[in-house]
């Protein structure tokens, strides 16, 4: 995280990390908070091509997440990070091991509600595996 100031910008990276980190934890609460309200999951375990949206949407998804994830290691390597106005995008490729491995690449679309990345909420996440 960068200094401004006496406040911490919020790096792509360290939402990216916090976001597994609350799954590992099992933070429901915190991990609902990163999304914005309107936000929309796609992910590959669904029938919806339209994604899940909003936060009561994902919320069981999340849950389900959280269960799937018990006891998984998981290495994370950012691929890329573009800005597109006031929407960054960033691309983790995430490798999860228990005996097996499987990789998985996440596409979170974070959009700032201010000029300092202070406020960063997930817009979108895109789950392929």
């Amino acid at each position: 995280m960068q200094n401004i100031g006496d406040k911490r910008m919020v790096t792509e990276d360290d939402i990216v990390s916090e976001y597994f980190r609350l799954v590992a934890n099992k933070d429901i609460d915190s991990l609902l908070n990163m999304f914005a309200q309107d936000a929309v999951v796609y992910e590959p375990f669904s029938k919806s091509e339209d994604g899940l949206r909003g936060r009561a949407a994902i919320e069981p998804f999340l849950r389900v997440v959280m269960m799937a994830n018990d006891e998984l290691e998981h290495t994370i390597v950012t691929e890329k990070k573009q800005k597109l106005g006031k929407t960054n995008h960033v691309i983790a490729l995430v490798t999860f091991e228990k005996g097996d491995k499987i990789q998985g690449r996440f596409t979170f679309e974070l959009d700032s509600n201010n000029s300092s990345g202070l406020d960063e909420r997930i817009k979108s996440l895109h789950i392929q595996f």
